[in-house]
């Protein structure tokens, strides 16, 4: 029995003792030759600066008396002269009654264009494309956050259901539908009138229902002279109104650099600016005007001429200025290594120096796992950061040279070099 024991314990012992030679062994190798590879990826890197500014415009304010508004128009919609932009009522009632009766004159809309397809095959397909189609432009909305096109998308619904719906029911149902709702819009048609009085656009441009007291604060013009300390001291004014139109298509971002940050910049240079809300996509804008520097910073302006119906409801904003994209391979900064190569000519000749010995320059690479071995492969350092660097591959002739998406790059081993078998 006491041998029986003993010799378990000595086999337990004998299994420890291999298990701990073995990772051990493992644990010198890496000290000895610490090899580890990680995956190269496309990757873009952005060199930018976060700044608060103000959206500006050239925008006048609309004036009239009352509190109970409707506005006709979408918000960022191009209105011509005289065209109406708000409905102004006397009362809340007849405000409620003028919803009620729009309400149903959109309903008049979709059963007349459904009582116009009734019976289709063809146009039942097309329908139920159509309420579809509209579902996904809700949902795209509601993913986006984007408020105004959640709630065009959710009228694009129920406008399609409801069309849908009565393509089915024949035509006798809609006659009698239709009938019904004209009497109802008829009575109420002759409640409203003489309630409302309407707003219309003194020129043609673009409609706004935001007025937040800058239309007169913040101009083009005032750009033109505007300090660093003006700047910080820009405040709304007190009058308001019931909605504004914007005029011409440029628009304009004001903000506040650092003399460092400006560096970066030229007057007549493109940058990108990406706003943190409101709006969902880069823009490209034109550095308009750089000013003297003031207490270490400089009024910076920018300006475009496309996409000012998209600013409409944006004023003072945080956002992005991205002075310059780098998009290559990402790789640690481990990985990059440098070393001397022999300068050919052109037609592969060693290059000698004055001297006569071999020139030399130094190129930048990483080396891959290729099967077992490693394989060097020059790169173009684009951007760098203190753990990683974005790179573009400099081997243009040789296709298994060139760094690609995916290459195991060595991020470390002892004593590489090209060629070298990886055990």
């Amino acid at each position: 029995m006491k041998n029986s024991n003993l010799s378990t314990k000595l086999m337990m012992a004998a299994i420890v003792l291999t298990v701990m030679v073995y990772f051990g062994a493992g644990i010198m190798s890496y000290f000895i030759d610490p090899f580890s590879t990680t995956v190269a990826y496309n990757y873009t890197e952005d060199h930018a600066v976060t700044v608060t500014g103000y959206v500006v415009r050239e925008e006048k304010a609309l004036e009239a008396d009352g509190d109970l508004v409707y506005y006709p128009r979408r918000e960022g919609e191009r209105v011509s002269k005289g065209g109406k932009v708000a409905l102004l009522y006397s009362s809340a009632e007849a405000l409620r009654t003028a919803n009620e009766l729009r309400s149903l004159e959109h309903q008049m809309e979709q059963l007349l264009y459904a009582r116009s397809l009734a019976g289709g095959i063809q146009s039942t397909v097309s329908l139920e494309d159509e309420v579809n189609r509209a579902l996904s432009e809700f949902h795209a909305a509601r993913a986006a956050g984007n408020i105004r096109d959640m709630t065009d998308a959710s009228s694009l619904v129920r406008a399609a259901v409801l069309r849908h719906s009565y393509a089915y029911t024949g035509t006798e149902a809609l006659d009698k539908a239709i009938t019904s709702l004209q009497g109802e819009i008829d009575a109420l048609d002759a409640t409203v009138s003489g309630t409302v009085t309407t707003v219309r656009a003194p020129s043609s441009g673009l409609f706004s229902s935001l007025v937040d007291g800058y239309e007169e604060v913040l101009t083009p013009d005032v750009l033109k002279d505007m300090t660093p300390s003006e700047y910080s001291a820009i405040r709304p004014s007190a009058s308001g109104g019931i909605g504004k139109m914007v005029y011409g298509s440029k628009w304009y971002f004001v903000t506040t650099l650092s003399v460092a940050d400006v560096k970066e910049l030229s007057e007549g240079s493109r940058v990108k600016l990406r706003f943190q809300a409101g709006l969902d996509r880069d823009l490209t804008l034109v550095v308009d005007r750089i000013s003297p520097e003031e207490d270490g910073q400089c009024l910076v302006v920018l300006s475009s001429d496309e996409g000012v119906n998209l600013t409409t409801l944006l004023r003072h904003q945080t956002a992005q200025i991205v002075f310059k994209s780098y998009s290559g391979l990402r790789v640690p900064r481990s990985a990059v290594r440098i070393i001397w190569e022999t300068v050919l000519d052109e037609n592969g000749e060693t290059v000698l120096n004055s001297d006569g010995t071999e020139k030399r320059q130094q190129v930048y690479g990483v080396y891959c796992l290729w099967g077992s071995t490693a394989r060097f492969k020059r790169v173009n350092i684009l951007w760098q950061e203190d753990d990683y660097m974005i790179v573009a591959s400099a081997q243009a002739d040789d296709v298994l040279r060139r760094l690609r998406p995916g290459d195991q790059v060595i991020t470390a081993a002892e004593d590489l070099y090209d060629g070298k078998v990886i055990e």
